[in-house]
């Protein structure tokens, strides 16, 4: 049986390497725990100055949480469970923020959901040529999470608004752009980064790969001249007017996503919470009432399982009151 996660020391280098190939690196209870473990022993090893995650798999750096086994749970009506899967992440994810030793998350590859939180909340961000980051939760029912709003409502304008709505995928210099990393390498330097880390200060090795990008303002005038709206249906009527060619890929991938979804997730952006714990923490709310809507099961259904694309949504109305009981639940974050 493989480790889920393959630990190395080299040199002041503490190196954790998620190790779950088959799920891409999915996180579950196990795979969150050892992370916590290992890291917390690091945390007192003054051998160890910082501490880099990567993965083993070729293709994903981490695909978040695993939805398949949430999904068993929510079917099985072990509702306790299901929701446990998402509150370990979000822990992780605070955990990581707040660790005391820098931590160079290396994310080459697929990078979603819950890997966005491991990956986009270390204190340095890499990625590379090869990394594919979204939160399409959008599609599968859910809002994004892991706290993933709490960079969201940091990007340029309303550019934050429209990925969380489109579930779009992003790459390289627009994850910079958007404030979910800090430096661009080739994938071909990895290994040479890690051998100087092994002995240098991470700043000393990082500083002049710090990469500084923005949109062109022409486009981020339009992005914001479409999403700063009143509500979905007003984003959704002025992308169908719109004959920009981005507008009109983003209106295709909005027509796809759950429309319970969209409600909540435009709410949860325009919330804007204070910090980290709190994002973690209306994303925790929110996800707890979720799992148990229909619409969940089908997205997971026409994602995962089928894979037929073809989700049947609940195509009821959705009252404002039904979506701010989103915002409310017994669930904490910490006890």
């Amino acid at each position: 049986m493989n480790r889920l996660i393959i630990i190395q020391q080299k040199g002041c280098l503490g190196i954790l390497t998620l190790n779950r190939p088959k799920t891409l690196n999915a996180i579950n209870a196990e795979l969150q725990q050892e992370i916590i473990t290992k890291l917390e022993d690091w945390k007192t090893n003054r051998l160890i100055k910082s501490v880099v995650i990567n993965s083993s798999h070729s293709k994903a750096f981490c695909a978040g949480g695993d939805i398949r086994q949430v999904a068993s749970f929510v079917k099985a009506g072990q509702y306790e469970q299901a929701v446990d899967i998402f509150l370990h992440n979000y822990q992780l994810v605070d955990y990581i923020a707040h660790y005391p030793k820098p931590i160079i998350s290396i994310m080459d590859g697929i990078t979603m959901g819950g890997g966005v939180g491991i990956g986009c909340f270390s204190s340095h961000r890499i990625v590379t040529e090869r990394a594919v980051l979204a939160m399409p939760e959008v599609k599968i029912g859910l809002t994004p999470d892991a706290g993933s709003n709490c960079l969201f409502a940091k990007s340029p304008g309303y550019s934050g608004l429209r990925m969380m709505l489109t579930g779009k995928s992003f790459h390289a210099e627009e994850a910079v752009i958007l404030g979910f990393a800090d430096y661009i390498v080739s994938s071909s330097i990895i290994q040479v980064l890690l051998t100087q880390l092994e002995k240098r200060e991470v700043d000393d090795v990082l500083g002049s790969l710090k990469r500084d990008k923005e949109y062109k303002p022409a486009l981020l005038q339009e992005i914001n001249t479409i999403y700063n709206s009143p509500d979905v249906e007003t984003i959704i009527a002025r992308l169908k007017r719109s004959q920009l060619s981005w507008a009109k890929e983003d209106l295709k991938e909005i027509l796809k996503a759950c429309p319970f979804s969209l409600q909540v997730t435009y709410q949860a952006w325009h919330k804007k919470p204070a910090n980290l714990r709190n994002a973690l923490q209306q994303d925790l709310n929110i996800i707890s009432h979720l799992i148990w809507c229909p619409d969940f099961i089908e997205g997971v259904r026409a994602s995962v399982i089928d894979k037929d694309r073809c989700p049947q949504w609940d195509k009821t109305p959705v009252s404002p009151q039904k979506v701010e009981t989103c915002f409310v639940s017994s669930y904490k974050l910490y006890a």
